[in-house]
């Protein structure tokens, strides 16, 4: 089926996902307006526009766009446990006024990303969207938080919302403090890689060109109303086992401390629902990747 382009704003677009959601509509065709608070790095592809601006203050683009895709945030659940009045500034607070944006525009259709973290330890796994939500952090409280603000405007302005929970993000150009990325860099110079616990902990961990594909899949969600997805892979791996990959020939100093309260033993996602609503379907497989 042909599709007609759409005009789509992406928050945080200069973030480690945000650069490969970019690219992704873009290079199927739509006109994509990029918006963070941070100049993007690399530069962003020819065509696409960049406006400057912080969520929490009301600073969006003065045009209408078919869809928003929401990505700025605070992230990281360690971090967030010292400073939860910031990350609700930003993560909930911020969410909340891209909403009144949307429907003071009459944008009808918004993409949101959140996070498995919105499950907790005593979530039954594989975790399903409709199953027990439990947040261990102020980042996955604030992640639930605005997917309900989400929903709640959905059924009171007849906006179409998509929450997508990524699991475990990885790929080209992850955040330094990301666990394959933070091993990496600490091998190469030399120094000890830190793991809380005894690494057997388990992530379901999900490629960023896959999660690319679920965002530009979820512009096209009909609605009407709102619906919750998890993006994940359905199989999960240990701490070791991305420790193995990170570390190719050298062999590094593993130093274990006390296991993080804000941890979960494991993570793993039921994809049916994704499967089912968008059609979408995991393409690669821990550890393997197109830049390996």
């Amino acid at each position: 089926m042909i599709h007609a382009p759409l005009s789509v704003l992406v928050t945080g677009a200069s973030g480690f996902i945000g650069r490969h959601i970019v690219h992704q509509p873009h290079a199927a065709g739509h006109q994509v307006t990029a918006l963070d608070y941070l100049p993007p790095k690399p530069p962003l592809p020819d065509g696409v526009l960049f406006h400057q601006c912080d969520i929490r203050q009301n600073h969006f683009p003065n045009r209408v766009f078919d869809a928003v895709v929401h990505l700025a945030a605070l992230a990281g659940v360690r971090p967030s446990i010292h400073d939860p009045i910031g990350y609700h500034s930003t993560n909930v607070t911020g969410t909340l006024r891209l909403l009144k944006f949307c429907r003071f525009m009459g944008i009808p259709h918004f993409v949101f990303a959140s996070s498995s973290s919105v499950y907790g330890p005593e979530t039954p796994l594989p975790a399903r969207e409709d199953g027990p939500t439990d947040p261990c952090s102020p980042y996955a409280l604030t992640k639930l938080q605005g997917e309900q603000w989400g929903c709640l405007y959905a059924s009171m302005h007849g906006l179409r919302f998509v929450a997508l929970r990524f699991f475990s993000v990885w790929g080209p150009g992850q955040r330094p403090d990301l666990a394959m990325e933070c091993f990496r860099r600490r091998i190469e110079a030399g120094h000890p890689v830190v793991i809380n616990g005894d690494g057997s902990q388990r992530r379901d961990l999900t490629h960023v060109s896959d999660v690319a594909r679920a965002v530009e899949l979820a512009l096209r969600w009909p609605g009407p109303g709102s619906v919750v997805l998890n993006v994940g892979t359905g199989r999960n791996h240990s701490v070791l086992d991305m420790l193995e990959a990170a570390r190719k020939t050298a062999t590094p100093l593993v130093e274990h401390q006390a296991p993080h309260p804000a941890d979960v033993p494991e993570t793993l996602a039921s994809i049916t629902a994704i499967g089912a609503e968008l059609g979408w379907q995991p393409r690669i497989s821990f550890p393997d990747g197109p830049d390996s």
